[in-house]
Formats: structure tokens, sequence, C-alpha cells
């Protein structure tokens, strides 16, 4: 089954490399079995009338030489082959390791003590100034929460079209009283600009003392007293 999923082809690759290396290895040992084979054959010829010890040159860790010096076992002598073999499958399996490891996604890093710290102990002025600033908009009444400033002002003029209202009460009608007293400085600024565009746009009249209706008649009177 083929597949385009880059790291199973990597794993599908390592698998045959690994595959090939123990057939090798598999042959090597195969190799090595005969050797001790024939040898044990040979040594059967030896020892056919030791009939007390059959296998002990077989079993001994080192056979006497004539010179006095001992000859190694079967095992020690097929070892460094097998150690070789061993290090060439290794070495090869190693890089095919690295690669699958290359290729899996990198687990999120826990950020450090020494960046946590840092974090923390920022100074009470600079965390303040990563919070949300507080704006007008915030204190908005429900029943004004969807319209804009301009329309909200001419809604509560309407609502009392031949009355005189000042700023203030303009301000209390679209906000709430929880209103904290910086923003509402800033949210009386822009009632009062909205009601000073709408009087010269002819949208409603200015009476006297910074009061505003929608009935000039109203103004006029406020006027003459």
């Amino acid at each position: 089954m083929q597949t385009s999923d880059p790291t199973v082809t990597k794993l599908l690759e390592a698998d045959s490399e690994l595959a090939a290396q123990e057939a090798q290895l598999s042959a090597q040992l195969e190799s090595v079995q005969q050797k001790r084979r024939s040898l044990t054959s040979v040594i059967s010829l030896f020892t056919v009338e030791d009939t007390t010890t059959p296998t002990a040159a077989a079993t001994a860790p080192a056979t006497a030489a004539p010179n006095g010096k001992s000859e190694p076992t079967i095992l020690e002598a097929a070892r460094p082959e097998l150690e070789s073999a061993l290090t060439t499958a290794i070495a090869t399996a190693e890089p095919e390791t690295q690669a699958l490891e290359d290729t899996q996604p990198s687990r999120a890093k826990k950020p450090s003590s020494s960046f946590s710290t840092k974090q923390t102990n920022k100074p009470a002025s600079v965390r303040k100034t990563a919070k949300k600033t507080e704006s007008w908009q915030d204190y908005l009444r429900d029943e004004f929460s969807n319209s804009t400033l301009s329309e909200a002002v001419s809604e509560v003029l309407q609502r009392q079209p031949d009355q005189l209202l000042e700023i203030a009460a303009v301000v209390d009608a679209i906000f709430v009283e929880q209103i904290p007293k910086q923003v509402r400085t800033t949210a009386r600024e822009r009632v009062s600009n909205v009601l000073s565009d709408g009087v010269r746009k002819n949208k409603w009249y200015r009476g006297e003392a910074g009061s505003y209706s929608m009935s000039e008649a109203a103004t006029q009177v406020d006027s003459a007293s």
C-alpha cells in the first residue's frame, strides 16, 4: 500500500534498512556457527579416545599452544567480526532514527521560570496599561447599546420635544449611573459636541445656559425669560 505521508515513508525505509542488516547479521552468525561445527568435528577426532570429557576442549576458555601461548576460543575469534557488524548496523540506523525524529512535530516548550518571573515582576504601572482602557461606550444604557451617540441624543430630546434639557440631563439619560467620573467627563464632552453639531444642522435648537430642545418656541421662551 502506497502512502504520501513523508513520516510513514521514512519509517518504511528505516524498516527495510534494518531488515537488510538483520539478514546480514543472520548470515554472519550462520557462518560463525558453521565454523564452530567444523572445529568441533576436528576436536572430536583428537578426543575420541577420551570418553570422560568429550566436550572439554570445546568448553575450555583457551587451548595451550606448543609455544606456551593461549589460542583464542571460537567466541573470541568470532567476536571482532560480530562487533564490526553490530557497529556498522548501529551507525547506519542512527541517521535514519534522527531523520524520523526531525520529521515529528516539536512539542511546545514550557516557558522557563526566568521568563515567568519577568512577566510577574513587571511594575504595577506597566501591568495597568495592559488592561483594557475604559471607554464611554462601555457605560451606555441597554436601550442605546446599538445606537450611535448622535442617535441617542436625538432620541432623548424627542422624548420631551417641548422641554429644554441641559447637557447633564442628556448625559444622565444616555449613560448608567455607575459611570466613573473621568469617563463621564469624556462622555459629557462627546454629548456636547453632538448637541452643537445638531444645532448647526438645524436638528434641534439651543437655549440659554447650554440647554437644548426640539422646539424652537421653547428656546425663545427661555431667552425671553
